[in-house]
């Protein structure tokens, strides 16, 4: 007699919508969210070129968190920002930009009328980067 067994699913809780090209940090957050959140519960897509961006951010996929390399494009991310405020179905999807260094007052300004819930710097062990999708994937 077979045990019945309960499919598991597929689907992520948790998508992530990254709009950059740092390769490291993309490879050291998808490690670094299967250790720390737990496989299969997080997806990360990552988009680097900005007319992909707009696709995706026009979609209809469903995204819990879109994460900004401000290195990518500078300004053109925070436009980017900006466009998924005015999406309704983006509207209320937290926004994080990420920097190389501590972003100064005056980007933290730009970044929030931008529509930016956080602003947070990488670090080698991606701590503040990831204790922020934490935080915002527990909401």
């Amino acid at each position: 007699m077979r045990a019945s067994v309960r499919p598991r699913s597929t689907e992520s809780k948790f998508r992530l919508l990254y709009l950059g090209n740092d390769l490291e940090l993309i490879s050291a957050l998808k490690n670094a969210l299967g250790k720390a959140l737990g496989k299969g519960t997080h997806v990360l897509v990552s988009c680097s070129d900005r007319e992909s961006a707009i696709m995706f951010l026009k979609s209809d996929i469903p995204y819990q968190l879109l994460l900004i390399d401000f290195e990518w494009r500078e300004r053109e991310g925070l436009k980017l920002a900006s466009l998924a405020r005015l999406l309704k179905h983006r509207k209320r999807m937290p926004t994080v930009l990420v920097t190389r260094t501590e972003p100064s007052r005056g980007l933290r300004v730009l970044a929030r009328s931008a529509g930016v819930n956080e602003c947070v710097s990488k670090t080698p062990d991606l701590g503040a980067v990831i204790e922020t999708i934490r935080r915002l994937s527990e909401l």
